[in-house]
C-alpha cells in the first residue's frame, strides 16, 4: 500500500515551520515553499514542511560554540 502524504492547512503548517504569515508568503511567491490547493483552500504537504526546515538547516551558518539548554 502507498503512503499518503498528509496535507497540512496552511496557518498550521507555517506555524509548525516556526514562520509567520507574511514570510510565508514570500516563501511561496520565491518558490522555496510548495503549496497545494484545494478548492478556496491552501495546504502544504508534510514532506514540504520537513524539506524546508532540512533546507533552512543546511543553510544556516556552523556554531562555533555549543548552546547552552
Amino acid at each position: 500500500m502507498t503512503s499518503i502524504d498528509r496535507l497540512i492547512p496552511f496557518k498550521e503548517a507555517i506555524g509548525l515551520a516556526g514562520m509567520k504569515t507574511t514570510r510565508a508568503y514570500e516563501e511561496v511567491k520565491a518558490g522555496r515553499l510548495a503549496v497545494v490547493r484545494n478548492g478556496r483552500r491552501s495546504f502544504i504537504k508534510a514532506s514540504e514542511i520537513e524539506r524546508y526546515i532540512s533546507q533552512l538547516e543546511k543553510a544556516a551558518p556552523p556554531r562555533t560554540r555549543p548552546v547552552a539548554v
